[in-house]
Formats: C-alpha cells, structure tokens, sequence
C-alpha cells in the first residue's frame, strides 16, 4: 500500500469538499426547494443564489488545487497532466456556468417577469432559459465527474 503524501491529502480533501458542494446543491437543495417553496419564483429565487455560491466555491477550490499540484511533486508527469487538465476543465465549467450560463439564464427570468415560471415551454423567453437550463446541468455534471475521477484516481494510485 502507497504512502499519500500531503500534496494528495490536500487535493483529496478539496475534492471531496467540491464534490460533497455539488452533488448536495444537485440532490438535495435544488430539488426541496421546488419540492417546498409556495412559489416556483421563490424556489428558483434560492436555487439561482445557493447555485451562484457553489460555483464560486468551485471556481476557488479549483485554483487552489491547480497551485497545490504547482508545488507538488508527481512523479510520474502523465498523472501530473491529467490531473491538471482535469482540474482545469472543471474549473472553467464553473466560471463558464457562473459567468455566463447563470448570467444569462438570470437575465431571463427578468425578462420573463413575476409569472416567468406560468410561461408555456413554447415561449422564446422560456424555450431559451430551459436550453441554458440543460447547459447548467451538463456543466455541473461534468465538473462532478471530473472530481470523482480524480478522487478515485488518487485513491486507487495510493491503494
């Protein structure tokens, strides 16, 4: 069984806290507050702000896992380069998914007004909030992904 040296114990940890952030917002906060809130708005009302928090806390903790893999030392250069440019690429889902997809969808549901939630799927307003929608999903998922494959990956190097 291999020694993890402090280097992965620190990415492992961040990994795991980035992805404890995301599936927790993905399964329990989006879908309760739909679930429970009187009102559609308000419910996309709390999804929209805790979303915007747990991208943040992506985008932070992927920085901070890109410099901790800066000062460690990999020994082999292949696990270095996966790791950075999975690391990488979840990161900028996040920024892509804050600093433009949620953005945008934001802008949407202003435009749409109070009733933005009762306007028919038909709708150009609401057809293209849905399609970023389904962006958001597909970046968070692929983000989620990309953690636990490092997570495992670290795990399994060091089993």
């Amino acid at each position: 069984m291999g020694e993890m040296m402090n280097g992965e114990k620190v990415r492992l940890a961040l990994l795991g806290i980035w992805l404890g952030v995301m599936a927790f917002f993905s399964f329990v906060v989006a879908p309760a507050a739909f679930a429970v809130l009187p009102e559609q708005r308000f419910a996309g009302a709390v999804v929209n702000r805790v979303l915007g928090i747990s991208e943040i806390i992506g985008m932070v903790i992927g920085v901070l896992i890109l410099l901790v893999l800066l000062f460690s030392r990999i020994r082999q250069p292949r696990q270095y380069r996966i790791e950075m440019a999975a690391v990488s690429l979840a990161t900028a889902a996040m920024a892509v998914s804050h600093f433009w997809v949620s953005r945008r969808m934001h802008q949407l549901r202003l435009q749409g007004g109070e009733n933005f939630y009762m306007l028919p799927a038909a709708d150009p307003v609401r057809a293209a909030f849905d399609q970023l929608h389904q962006v958001s999903v597909g970046l968070t998922g692929f983000a989620m992904l990309a953690v636990l494959f490092l997570i495992i990956a670290i795990i399994r190097r060091n089993a």
